[in-house]
């Protein structure tokens, strides 16, 4: 298995670490709530219009076409 390092801050790092479980590798940790999430859309109506518009625009944003970096 081929591994790769990740710079986070100090606070996700901490983060992570009180969330995984005895025995658990950071890895499985990630994968864990990869897993648990679900489809950004199904969240928008919980984050009021604002967030609703946001969601429609990021496909562009995802490819440059605007938005803050």
């Amino acid at each position: 298995m081929s591994s790769r390092n990740i710079a986070v801050r100090k606070d996700v790092y901490q983060a992570l670490d009180r969330l995984k479980r005895p025995g658990e590798s950071f890895t499985r940790v990630l994968l864990r709530l990869l897993q648990q999430r679900g489809p950004l859309d199904e969240l928008a109506g919980s984050w009021g219009l604002g967030a609703t518009v946001a969601l429609r625009e990021w496909p562009t944003l995802r490819r440059g076409g605007g938005g803050r970096r």
